[in-house]
């Protein structure tokens, strides 16, 4: 596994106020939880509609940031992703799709499990989250990238070269509540043909994040 999960130990304010869209880690060492996270509008300028503003507040959404870190203790790369539940009820799994990009927008094929020999490259990786989320909580994970110069002693990946990974797009296709109801997103399939193995300008791979995913759930029909 090369998945690593942090606590959230602070209270996370989530920048809601840009566009709505469709949609916008397994680690070495596995630590985990979740943290309790307020919407506020405040500290972004508000961009999005009030329909947008209001699929949020009324807690029928989820919404996530990805971004690029180094780990303190080795410095090997890797995807950071919270991911904030806003819906009245708990997610007990998610099932979502990560592509990446180099610095010029360019679609990168991964061996995405660095620690499976027999993984093989891929634009995509459809992973399977687990982890619970109750209501108004946050949950932070990490996905280890491979980067032959800072993993020495490494078994070599590919041509062993360093991480090109600068950007990456998640993105749900379903996800799973604790009742056993089951969301899936509408628009998970055209945002994969949209971004999956594409060149995509880099100003919207800046400007991905945050995203917000309006859910739609039995109880909240009509």
């Amino acid at each position: 596994m090369n998945r690593k999960r942090v606590m959230t130990a602070a209270v996370i304010f989530v920048l809601l106020c840009v566009g709505v869209i469709s949609c916008a880690p397994e680690a070495l060492g596995v630590t985990g939880g979740s943290s309790v996270a307020e919407t506020s509008c405040a500290a972004n300028p508000c961009e999005s509609t009030g329909n947008q503003k209001q699929a949020v507040v009324s807690g029928n959404s989820v919404s996530r940031r990805v971004e690029l870190r180094e780990y303190e203790d080795s410095g090997w790369p890797y995807l950071y992703d919270t991911y904030t539940n806003h819906t009245d009820k708990t997610i007990s799994s998610r099932q979502y799709c990560m592509l990446a990009y180099d610095k010029e927008g360019q679609p990168l094929k991964l061996q995405w499990y660095i620690m499976d020999s027999s993984d093989k490259p891929a634009y995509d990786c459809l992973y399977d989250d687990h982890d619970e989320i109750i209501p108004g909580a946050a949950a932070d994970s990490g996905w280890t990238l491979y980067d032959g110069e800072k993993m020495t002693g490494w078994p070599k990946i590919g041509d062993g070269g360093p991480n090109r990974v600068a950007y990456a797009l998640y993105c749900d296709r379903k996800i799973v509540f604790s009742d056993g109801e089951v969301w899936e997103n509408p628009g998970y399939e055209d945002w994969l043909e949209k971004y999956k193995g594409k060149s995509v300008p880099v100003e919207e791979l800046k400007n991905y994040y945050p995203s917000i995913l309006a859910v739609t759930l039995q109880d909240q029909d009509g």
